[in-house]
């Protein structure tokens, strides 16, 4: 009898263990409960401070709350954890949260998840370390310092930050994946591997399950949108796309280069390009006399931006016709970037009116680039019949070389505006090493730094942006952008550069 009833209990378990995941699968396909699929890139890293690629900073979108968001059609910030971000100088900000933010574990948000976070990406030298450091340039703040003298807790709900400098806008800064909080439990174990495959944030979806593969996201209790999101590693551009024709993956967040001139007959109303907030350029060493700024002006009118866009690139890129990218819409002027037209009659005249230029030019670019720098190289040769010569090298190697002023032509340069605004795509192009300096350009970006307001701080911006172009330090090449297109279920889809693809906004039709 005992071994009968043992037989029937160990059938029984069996049974409950093969419908346990059959019934789990069940839920993620019922109607009441869909499960969404987005392809993407599988991210470097979850862990909030050390985000750095687009897959990251879309799942810390949707995980964390940050202080502000951003409006999608302005980029402008919008108070989210935060209650206000205020100062009277713009260089001593206070910062007041909302009552009654909570982490997915049900312990508090207070201003110490936050302080308590950002000296931990400094400690730890995370990615976004150089936004405390270099950017925001918080009073102390350095790469491995085991604490901030420019951060203050005034009481649970209340911090204060205080810059080395006037800066307007820091509250614009404040939605980037570096400034986001972590809880009490994580910053005293300092686990960041546990953390990394488990976070847990303040946000509307959690982290249900994180692996190679794809990571789970759960949307808590009712409410708009799905409530099960799988971000599926699936880097490769074109099985994302065959996926969502086949309806097998509701989002794609790429598109191959063969088929961007049919996405539009193929999706009709179910693609979005999203302008992008990267730069790339052509910057010229300082120490190089040959590139005069005539010279560095009749490069730039050689070379056919469209034409490597659409070809080499794949059509990823917008050819540039700012020293600001298109995914900064606040203060952006389109077009002041004459000399970014092609025109390849003006390029020689220039070129023959500079006195020609002498020798090799050397194009010094990271391997990654090989291909549309092989493309501009061919059109230099052709237009200005010049021996151009690509120099490969890692980016170590260009350091070096940078460092000790053995780079002999012009080296490839991307950029990224770390908040929008116009001074936050411009001051890198003077941070650069490529030893240019102009006290004019930096006195107009220290005064849009430090305007009353980033409204105010645009004419300066302007005005060191056109003397930038005058001078072709940096050459403005092209931006990245992103593309999406999704399959029927979906009733449309929310993206913006500074935040990438809003995965708690996706919402089924009907």
């Amino acid at each position: 009898m005992k071994s009968v009833t043992r037989t029937a209990a160990l059938v029984t378990g069996a049974v409950a263990m093969l419908v346990a995941p059959l019934a789990a699968m069940k839920a993620m396909q019922d109607p009441g409960d869909p499960r969404l699929t987005v392809g993407a890139a599988p991210a470097a890293t979850l862990v909030p401070g050390d985000v750095r690629d687009a897959t990251g900073r879309m799942i810390a979108g949707a995980v964390w709350t940050g202080l502000v968001s951003y409006d999608p059609r302005t980029g402008s910030p919008v108070m989210a954890s935060a209650e206000s971000v205020t100062s009277e100088d713009r260089r001593v900000w206070t910062v007041r949260l909302r009552p009654g933010g909570r982490f997915h574990d049900g312990t508090s948000v207070t201003a110490r998840s936050f302080t308590d976070a950002w000296t931990a990406v400094l400690r730890e030298g995370w990615h976004g370390a150089a936004m405390f450091a270099d950017v925001a340039r918080v009073k102390g703040a350095a790469v491995r310092a085991d604490g901030v003298e420019g951060l203050k807790v005034t009481d649970d709900r209340t911090f204060e930050v205080t810059l080395d400098r006037p800066l307007n806008g820091f509250p614009s800064l404040l939605g980037d994946p570096a400034f986001l909080p972590m809880p009490e439990s994580v910053l005293r174990s300092r686990d960041w591997a546990s953390y990394g495959r488990r976070p847990i944030g303040n946000g509307p979806l959690r982290v249900a399950a994180h692996g190679p593969k794809e990571t789970v996201l759960e949307r808590p209790g009712s409410g708009p949108g799905a409530r099960s999101i799988a971000v599926k590693a699936m880097p490769d551009a074109a099985k994302q796309y065959a996926a969502v024709e086949l309806e097998d993956l509701d989002v794609a967040t790429a598109v191959p280069p063969g088929r961007h001139e049919t996405m539009d007959s193929e999706f009709r109303d179910r693609h979005l390009t999203v302008a992008g907030r990267t730069m790339t350029h052509l910057a010229f060493p300082s120490w190089e006399e040959r590139f005069t700024p005539a010279v560095r002006q009749a490069l730039s009118m050689a070379i056919d931006r469209n034409a490597i866009a659409e070809g080499a690139l794949g059509h990823q890129a917008t050819p540039a016709n700012s020293l600001v990218p298109p995914g900064v819409r606040f203060g952006r002027r389109e077009g002041p970037c004459r000399l970014c037209l092609h025109d390849a009659r003006a390029a020689t005249s220039a070129l023959d009116d500079a006195g020609g230029f002498k020798g090799t030019l050397t194009l010094w670019h990271a391997k990654a680039d090989s291909a549309w720098v092989e493309a501009l190289a061919d059109q230099l040769r052709k237009v200005l019949t010049l021996d151009v010569q690509p120099q490969p090298v890692t980016p170590a190697e260009l350091q070096a070389a940078l460092d000790e002023r053995r780079v002999d032509g012009p080296f490839v340069m991307h950029t990224t505006a770390a908040y929008p605004v116009p001074v936050a795509a411009l001051r890198p192009l003077l941070e650069a090493r490529t030893g240019y300096e102009d006290d004019y350009v930096s006195g107009l970006l220290t005064q849009a730094e430090s305007a009353p307001t980033p409204e105010t701080g645009v004419t300066p911006a302007r005005l060191a942006e056109s003397a930038l172009l005058r001078d072709m330090a940096a050459m403005p090449l092209w931006s990245g952008h992103d593309h999406y297109v999704w399959s029927e279920r979906l009733s449309g889809l929310t993206s913006a550069p500074f935040t990438g693809l809003r995965l708690d906004r996706l919402a089924l039709k009907g």
